[in-house]
């Protein structure tokens, strides 16, 4: 396949699957460490589903940080080598009264 011909990772769209899945998940949860794996796991298996369901030959990561909110600030990066021609990430954070969620997700090509 020609460098033109890649199929670039679809980063709107991608923001939108994952805004989606998050506050599906977490629209009126309260913190409890005990139920965060539980979370984590239906934001990872509703946003891996919906991302395979577009268009493109991808590999996809999904990560994600849930934590109490305490009142003090969050500050996260991510840093990544891959081909810029088509491979890409989105994220998208989430606050509500006692939490914070910070989701990415990554598209590779394959």
């Amino acid at each position: 396949m020609a460098a033109d011909d890649k199929q670039k990772f679809d980063t709107k769209a991608a923001t939108q699957i994952l805004e989606d899945a998050v506050k599906k998940v977490l629209r009126d949860a309260t913190y409890r460490a005990d139920l965060v794996p539980e979370w984590q796991a239906a934001i990872y298996q509703e946003t891996i589903s919906k991302l395979t369901h577009t268009k493109g030959p991808f590999k996809y990561i999904v990560t994600s940080t849930i934590l109490e909110s305490v009142g003090a600030g969050v500050h996260m990066t991510s840093t990544s080598l891959w081909d810029a021609e088509s491979d890409g990430s989105a994220f998208y954070r989430f606050e509500n009264k006692s939490l914070i969620a910070i989701v990415y997700a990554f598209g590779l090509a394959v």
